[in-house]
């Protein structure tokens, strides 16, 4: 690339409002603010698009549907699952459990994957906020499968199994994070 091309594109990356790094997300709002503008994103999604599907459900930490404690550490939790649950409530009350439809299964890295996600926020300084993303439950879709001795009877059944946390899914969570906090609200 061209030294001007370069010095441009340094340009904008240092501009941005939300920026990734390890994983994380920085965005130059409170916590509170954030989480208020990721659940007013996600209620605009048009019904159209595929991460109306993907994003279906927001809940805050706290909210009556929000999983307990007890049930999101069932079996097999992450270690970074295992490490949020860990936290005192304060420090999660500004996170948001994101879920899709639960028929739904997007193409991740060549396979049928779905998962929810948990968007920690936690304060960064000076107005800022971190966003860290844990995916629950990553399951992919195998097909179905013919089962005599099935639940109801014989029959095809969906495969689903449990999977490895997709890179890739996180990255375009990240990725819709990052532009939708980037919009002046």
């Amino acid at each position: 690339m061209k030294p001007g091309v370069l010095a441009m594109l340094a340009l904008l990356l240092s501009t941005t409002a939300a920026r990734a790094q390890d994983g994380e997300l920085t965005v130059r709002m409170a916590p509170q603010q954030a989480q208020q503008a990721i659940l007013q994103a996600l209620r605009r999604l048009p019904a159209q698009r595929e991460e109306h599907r993907r994003y279906r459900m927001a809940l805050p930490f706290g909210a009556p549907l929000f999983p307990p404690d007890a049930d999101l550490a069932l079996p097999p939790a992450s270690p970074a699952l295992t490490a949020w649950l860990q936290l005192p409530a304060e420090q999660r009350r500004h996170d948001l459990l994101i879920t899709p439809d639960v028929d739904y299964y997007w193409n991740a890295e060549g396979r049928q994957y779905a998962c929810q996600f948990i968007v920690h926020l936690r304060a960064a300084g000076g107005g800022q906020s971190q966003l860290a993303l844990l995916q629950l439950r990553p399951t992919v879709y195998a097909g179905k499968s013919f089962k005599l001795l099935g639940r109801t009877g014989p029959g095809a059944y969906q495969d689903v199994r449990p999977a490895a946390p997709s890179a890739q899914s996180a990255a375009e969570l990240r990725a819709f994070l990052a532009a939708a906090l980037d919009q002046p609200q």
